[in-house]
């Protein structure tokens, strides 16, 4: 498995915000590190707002934003 692909699991199995920061966290330090791209590294961080996104949807404590 790739790093690219293996970053990517790891992303999409997060439950919280907290795991989603840490797997951030990890991609600068694999983009430093030069294990991937900045192409990559752009992706990845595309599939961290998505599940950021995702996650902010079904948050029950999060109140649905109406307009009038």
């Amino acid at each position: 498995m790739t790093t690219y692909a293996a970053l990517s699991n790891r992303i999409r199995s997060a439950t919280t915000r907290e795991e989603l920061a840490k797997r951030e966290e990890q991609l600068d330090r694999h983009y430093h590190a030069g294990t991937i791209t900045a192409a990559e590294l752009s992706r990845l961080d595309r599939i961290i707002m998505n599940r950021l996104f995702f996650l902010l949807d079904t948050l029950p404590e999060n109140p649905t934003i109406t307009t009038p």
